[in-house]
């Protein structure tokens, strides 16, 4: 059994001196191959400690420890707490460097991506839900999500608090413990965010608690970030979408909404400071009578109201207003979809409607 251990041992280290050899010689070229660079990942490496030092220091000192190459954008660092000075401390003890490194990360609000030859650190879903940099106090609440699963933190002098923005009559502290009951994943944080979204729900630190919210409330939220704005004879499209980017909500088009514009309001000349989304939205909703509503999933631009509403018989024949005599002297409207009447009344209106219609 030790022989057989040893020779394990041997073929451990020596499948890990490959990928990271191999994966440094080709770094050199620029050619590494994804599926390389995530085996790189995944193998343990010797003892590493990083005491303290700044977020770009850290992985330099990775980089020459295992020939893998990172990047990080200065835009993501000016989301740290203290920018590019923010610190970590890393160790590395038969760990692999995903397993080490993801931890550190997730705490700041942050993961890794493999693309274009390298390891890319950007800015976490959390993160991006916060539109906004991390504070302190909020890199703390995340660093406890990330260290250990929900029923150990539950049990912890660490716990952290909840803050529910949804209607306490849909019981959402009850139906969240459910969800997490059911939500797989190594740390608090992997379950936090399975269980919100089973549930349509969102998730972000403020501070030293945790708020929840529902999905359509973000997206809210997330329309009035200000931002500066600039547009000269931009398709309207281009800038709706554009919008959407900006704040990470999509957007959604109704067939032919665009196509009701008049010529002369489908550019966009703009230029505002620290303006929202929901301002320019609104804006440009005045100016050409497109309408917009918030779903689950985004914002839907809706054509014209007077468009949607017009004499035609797609619009007309959907639905039917019954009028009934509750007690003498007191009426009550009933609207109906036209498929769900009796088939006696959906003839009548049928009848009706050709009549109306002229016989079409």
């Amino acid at each position: 059994m030790s022989d057989l251990r040893n020779s394990q041992a041997v073929a451990l280290m020596a499948r890990v001196a490959t990928a990271l050899a191999l994966a440094t010689a080709l770094n050199a070229f620029g050619q590494v191959p994804r599926d390389l660079l995530e085996e790189a990942l995944d193998q343990p490496v010797g003892a590493l400690e990083i005491r303290d030092v700044p977020i770009r220091d850290a992985l330099s000192q990775i980089e020459q420890q295992t020939g893998l190459r990172f990047a990080v954008a200065a835009d993501v660092l000016e989301l740290m707490p203290y920018g590019e000075r923010t610190r970590v401390s890393i160790e590395m003890r038969g760990l692999s460097v995903r397993a080490a490194l993801s931890r550190v990360l997730a705490g700041l609000g942050l993961q890794m991506v493999v693309e274009d030859g390298q390891v890319v650190v950007v800015p976490a879903p959390v993160l991006e839900r916060l539109g906004r940099p991390l504070t302190v106090a909020e890199a703390g609440t995340l660093s406890r999500l990330a260290g250990q699963s929900w029923s150990q933190l539950q049990e912890s002098a660490e716990r952290v608090a909840l803050d529910f923005r949804i209607d306490p009559a849909q019981q959402p502290r009850e139906r969240l413990q459910a969800a997490l009951a059911q939500s797989e994943g190594p740390t608090a944080l992997r379950q936090l965010e399975a269980a919100c979204e089973a549930l349509h729900w969102v998730w972000r630190p403020e501070e030293e608690r945790v708020v929840i919210e529902a999905r359509r409330d973000e997206i809210r939220r997330r329309l009035d970030w200000p931002l500066d704005l600039t547009y000269q004879r931009e398709p309207l499209d281009r800038v709706l979408a554009d919008l959407g980017r900006r704040v990470g909500v999509l957007v959604k088009f109704e067939p032919g909404a665009l196509q009701l514009v008049q010529a002369r309001d489908r550019t966009v000349d703009l230029i505002q400071r620290e303006a929202s989304v929901r301002q320019v939205l609104e804006r440009i909703c005045g100016n050409t009578g497109l309408r917009y509503e918030i779903d689950d999933e985004g914002v839907r631009i809706l054509r014209p109201l007077e468009a949607s509403a017009g004499p035609s018989r797609e619009n007309i024949e959907q639905w039917v207003r019954i009028e009934l005599e509750v007690r003498p002297g007191l009426k009550m409207d009933i609207f109906m979809r036209q498929d769900q009447l009796p088939p006696r009344f959906r003839e009548e209106a049928d009848r009706k409607l050709r009549e109306f219609f002229g016989g079409q």
